[in-house]
């Protein structure tokens, strides 16, 4: 039996695409305050996901898959959050902070972003907004 290179072909794409092809999910939920709504948009280099309007209390969430290279990912999503008179802005996704978060929740709140996606239900860290 002859050794062919085409018998590799098809499973050695197919691992590549699996372990470079990873879908993540980004959670937001609004913590800003009770009975206030946060209006969401994000945006990466080539999609923009829209406004979203999330009540208190309440959650909108959003897939991707990354930009794997064998350098590393370049995936960034980047988003405003607006409530009241108030508007801010913070990267809720970067591959080279986020880079081991196959599902990143984000809580916003008054004073910026907060997660326990490094220590999950043990540790909450927050970011100060950009």
């Amino acid at each position: 039996m002859a050794f062919s290179t085409k018998n590799l072909s098809l499973p050695l794409i197919l691992f590549m695409l699996l372990a470079w092809g990873d879908c993540t999910v980004v959670r937001i939920s609004n913590d800003i305050g009770q009975g206030t709504n946060l209006m969401v948009h994000c945006k990466s280099g080539d999609d923009d996901l829209g406004k979203h309007v999330i009540s208190y209390g309440g959650e909108w969430a959003f897939t991707f898959l990354n930009n794997w290279r064998p350098w590393g990912s370049t995936t960034l999503f980047y988003c405003s959050f607006s409530w009241g008179r108030e508007f801010r802005r913070f990267d809720i996704y970067n591959a080279t902070r986020d880079f081991d978060c196959f599902e990143c929740k984000w809580s916003i709140t008054p004073d910026g972003p907060c997660t326990d996606m490094f220590v999950p239900d043990v540790y909450r860290f927050c970011y100060p907004w950009d």
